[in-house]
């Protein structure tokens, strides 16, 4: 709170403190929220820099992106074609397989990819797969976990001794009704009868196995070539059309990401197998994202954060626009994602500073939008600046002048500029002459001697 107020003291620019204020809300909302054993869950983000390998863009519509969600059924085509990239969560259509016996949520998400690639558009579909997290509302982790063959790949409950004597054993319940399973599984975000991460309207039907969040065992050596295929396959980035991956959640050392906080104690986990897992989980992961890229996707979690100009001190916003607006900087190396909204729910507050921010610092591979917001029915609010086009940059942003703070870029069809003083982009469309220049010629009569060579005597302009 102090550093929050320290940094607002003295900004006189409404927009500018408008910015601050929202943003320094939501990361104390975000704190508040958060536990130690239960931190946010976004994936595991490797060391090693990866780009996608298809053709880079600057076409604004198509370095847009968004990851909606329409719990009720499928999300409407019409808002889906506004964006560059497009990314279905598993809640998506969630009351539908929910209610599928037994459930289907895979199935569905091609479903719902299927209807966006009939269109025939330029928009790239992404869906869903959760790497530590089996859960056996998808067909394929279901059929694995229903096969005994298959034990050593999920993680078991510490002593489970049986239906009737560990009911009451463990922080969460292994049974749900009738059905029981030793392996270790929470019901965090799962749906349930009659209430829950989506309602059943009966007893809910995830196969033989209680609906849950299992756990994979990536310390199976037999485990790691099917998790490949089960990511990587015709329900994913194989079906033609579908181009990228959200990869949800991680493991670490003090348990699994938005999973019960008691993962630990109900296993019977030692720290040094906590350790030996973790390093697993990782290697798998390390192979899992070359494979992606040597099939010509991509996923989210390669993404590297855009930066938040808005949020920075004048020091911290000059010293990255050092690092940016230079040849060879990290947006050449990196693909980046801007989706720090002033308004998480909302891109169109000040939404002309956000996009000079995007248009100031991306590089080839950049995309601006939202990331997961929840499900809802309701349209995301798109602001127009996304649909101009600003044409392609000429050179990297560079600095007006020495210790100016002002930072400027020029494209083929607009000046961008940022001021680090008041926190605030602009971006200037170019006069029409300059975007289709006028073509005109005539000659002017010249006298002998005015040029070098004395056979030339007219002067074309």
């Amino acid at each position: 709170l102090k550093l929050a107020f320290s940094r607002m003291q003295g900004v006189q620019d409404p927009n500018r403190f408008m910015t601050l204020l929202l943003c320094y809300a939501w990361c104390l909302l975000t704190a508040a929220l958060g536990s130690p054993d239960d931190p946010p869950g976004n994936g595991y983000h490797s060391p090693k820099w990866r780009l996608p390998r298809w053709e880079p863009t600057y076409d604004m519509k198509r370095s847009t992106i968004f990851m909606p969600c329409n719990e009720s059924g499928y999300h409407t085509v019409a808002e889906a074609l506004r964006y560059g990239i497009v990314d279905y969560d598993w809640s998506n259509a969630k009351q539908l397989w929910a209610n599928t016996k037994p459930m289907n949520a895979q199935e569905r998400l091609v479903e719902q990819a299927q209807r966006i690639l009939a269109a025939r558009t330029e928009t790239r579909v992404w869906v869903y797969r959760n790497a530590i997290k089996a859960l056996n509302w998808f067909t394929d982790v279901r059929e694995k976990l229903d096969d005994p063959a298959y034990s050593g790949w999920f993680i078991r409950f510490k002593d489970y001794g049986g239906n009737a004597t560990n009911r009451t054993s463990y922080h969460v319940p292994p049974c749900t009704y009738q059905k029981c399973s030793g392996f270790y599984h929470d019901q965090e975000q799962t749906p349930e009868h009659p209430s829950g991460d989506g309602a059943c309207i009966d007893e809910c039907d995830c196969g033989a196995a209680p609906c849950g969040e299992y756990v994979f065992n990536h310390s199976n050596a037999s485990f790691a070539d099917w998790f490949i295929s089960h990511v990587i396959s015709n329900s994913t980035i194989l079906h033609e059309g579908i181009t990228g991956l959200y990869l949800d959640d991680r493991l670490e050392t003090w348990g699994v990401s938005e999973e019960d906080g008691h993962f630990i104690g109900d296993t019977g986990t030692s720290a040094t197998e906590m350790e030996a897992m973790v390093a697993a989980f990782r290697a798998n992961m390390e192979r899992l994202y070359d494979e992606i890229i040597n099939h010509g996707a991509f996923a989210w979690q390669m993404f590297g954060p855009g930066p938040s100009l808005a949020t920075l001190t004048l020091e911290q916003c000059v010293a990255t626009l050092h690092e940016f607006c230079r040849e060879n900087g990290t947006a050449e190396h990196r693909a980046l994602a801007y989706t720090w909204n002033a308004v998480p729910d909302d891109a169109t507050v000040n939404s002309t500073s956000y996009t000079a921010e995007f248009l100031l610092t991306r590089g080839p591979f950049a995309w601006i939008g939202y990331d997961f917001r929840g499900c809802k029915s309701t349209v995301y609010p798109r602001p127009s600046d996304w649909d101009i086009d600003y044409g392609e940059p000429l050179a990297p942003c560079a600095e007006t002048r020495a210790n100016s703070s002002i930072f400027t870029r020029e494209y083929s069809k607009a000046s961008v500029q940022w001021d680090c003083t008041r926190g605030v982009g602009t971006i200037s469309m170019k006069h029409a002459m300059q975007k289709h220049p006028l073509q005109f010629s005539t000659v002017l009569p010249a006298r002998r001697g005015m040029l070098p060579s004395s056979e030339v005597n007219h002067v074309f302009i």
